[in-house]
């Protein structure tokens, strides 16, 4: 066998565009879980390589062609989003890739991870021109398909791949799908993602406007994504980020170390994550850091890490990490802000406490009014996330939970519509079982529809006191009326971070929000 053949060629789909926002281009993040992946194999001296999608404009086509002529022995597209949800969108993406591969070189292998192909495996083979689905978190699938293949890639051989979904059988009619035995979760400390950074520059990357306070490009780059933390303890119903763990849960639990019911949630030794800051820092100048851990603020942990963070840089990096309402306390916010923490996304989803503790999150109204303000009054923006059309949502309690945004006033206020993502711990399922009309119907949208922007977007509401549509049409009427708001106009220009720059790419933003085409309201296509 050739020494210089390419082990393996990571293929990174594009977040779905769904929209253009003229003078406020989407952030670009760094693909995380593929860094992960890379930093396990480069220690064991795997030949790889990596397109990311997101970073060109070329067609599907010509990045396949790169690809079939990289000729790799197999290619691995792990299929995330920006944000941990939104892995199902991106499956649009990942199709359109897969299946150019599969026109020119039809024998190239390929596998899927991420939150949606882990979720749902068997309709991923069914569905997408793929060979296998990698179930768990990736590193240890990887490698053992890549000795599986150097082996001769034999039937025998591929069934020694753990967390993995494959097709057998050769011919269609005959190929049926077998599920091989789950991967153990690795530990963080014995296997961190650093030395995945050698194969992504994070000066080709692009935060998100409203993490660099709405400013021009030249504030938002370079930007990088460390993880510190995998995994979460709580049970939304509507999330599903947990998906590509649950094949390692089930081996903890053979094993006796892990209770049924309990998710687990791994940490990154501090010293460790901030020795990862420090190298993006001193090799790429980033000073723009997405902490994109489903459940960072949480124990001692990450007040560790900015005390060391502050110890070494002071105030001079711009961080930003999601956090429970109830898990970032007033008196710790200082911690968090002397290190650079700029921003907290607190999952607030809903103002109703009915509706909000079916979610995990029994917290009251007046405990939340009283952490965000905490949080502004010690210099921390709030990047507040509510989610309209949940179970038990009322076109009143719609109404009420934009009201609670509206006087909580967040700089970034984020405004999504529920929707039954597949792997979701409670909301898919509870659709599934009531029949309701998801996306992926025949005749309906496909994946697309779970698309917060998209044309075709359909919310996953499964009350009798409204409508999708309805949601949809409150949601996007929401998000633009909350944007043109006095009050907010107020805080903007007078804040010296913001000004009239942001104000003007907030304004560019919201002239594009409310022209939204949606095929649910009866718009015409774009």
């Amino acid at each position: 066998m050739n020494e210089t053949k390419l082990d393996v060629l990571f293929l990174v789909p594009r977040n779905v565009q769904d929209f253009t926002v003229s003078t406020v281009p989407d952030g670009i993040e760094p693909p995380a879980k593929a860094r992960f992946m890379m930093a396990y194999l480069e220690r064991r001296g795997i030949g790889q390589a990596i397109i990311d999608a997101n970073l060109t404009e070329d067609t599907p086509e010509k990045i396949a062609a790169e690809v079939v002529a990289a000729d790799p022995l197999f290619v691995m597209m792990p299929v995330y989003g920006y944000n941990p949800s939104a892995s199902t969108q991106t499956m649009v993406s990942a199709r359109k890739f897969a299946q150019a591969i599969k026109n020119l070189a039809p024998r190239m292998p390929i596998m899927m991870s991420g939150t949606h192909p882990a979720a749902i495996p068997v309709k991923t083979l069914q569905d997408e021109p793929i060979d296998s689905v990698c179930v768990g978190e990736g590193p240890i699938t990887v490698y053992e398909m890549i000795q599986a293949l150097r082996a001769g890639g034999r039937e025998q051989d591929i069934r020694k791949v753990r967390s993995l979904w494959h097709w057998v059988g050769g011919e269609e009619d005959n190929a049926y799908i077998v599920r091989n035995a789950p991967a153990p979760l690795l530990d963080l400390n014995e296997e961190p993602a650093i030395d995945g950074w050698k194969y992504m520059d994070p000066k080709k990357y692009v935060a998100h406007h409203w993490h660099a306070f709405y400013q021009g490009m030249d504030q938002r780059m370079p930007y990088a994504n460390p993880y510190s933390r995998e995994g979460c303890p709580f049970h939304c119903g509507f999330c599903n980020i947990q998906a590509p763990y649950r094949d390692g849960e089930q081996y903890l639990r053979e094993q006796g170390h892990l209770k049924e019911g309990v998710n687990s949630f791994r940490s990154l030794r501090p010293e460790l994550f901030v020795e990862e800051v420090a190298y993006l820092v001193e090799t790429y100048g980033v000073k723009m850091f997405k902490i994109p851990d489903e459940m960072f603020m949480l124990g001692d942990h990450w007040k560790q890490i900015f005390r060391m963070i502050a110890a070494r840089y002071g105030d001079q990096l711009n961080f930003w990490s999601y956090a429970r309402v109830d898990t970032f306390r007033p008196e710790d916010m200082e911690i968090y802000r002397a290190g650079g923490g700029r921003w907290a996304a607190l999952g607030i989803e809903a103002a109703n406490s009915q509706v909000r503790s079916g979610q995990d999150k029994k917290f009251n109204d007046s405990f939340i009014y009283k952490q965000v303000e905490a949080m502004h009054a010690a210099g921390i923006e709030g990047a507040l996330n509510y989610i309209f059309g949940l179970q038990g949502d009322t076109m009143e309690s719609m109404q009420e939970t934009f009201r609670m945004a509206c006087e909580l006033n967040g700089t970034y206020g984020n405004f999504y519509c529920a929707q039954a993502l597949p792997g979701a711990n409670s909301l898919y399922g509870d659709a599934k079982r009531a029949g309701f009309p998801l996306p992926e119907r025949r005749g309906g949208p496909g994946w697309m529809g779970h698309a917060q922007y998209s044309y075709e977007s359909e919310p996953g509401y499964l009350g009798d006191a409204l409508t999708p549509a309805q949601v949809l049409e409150f949601r996007d009427k929401a998000h633009v009326a909350y944007y043109r708001r006095p009050e907010y106009r107020a805080k903007i220009l007078g804040d010296p971070k913001l000004g009239q720059v942001a104000m003007d790419n907030i304004d560019a933003w919201m002239e594009v929000m409310e022209k939204l085409p949606r095929k649910l309201l009866g718009h015409p296509k774009p």
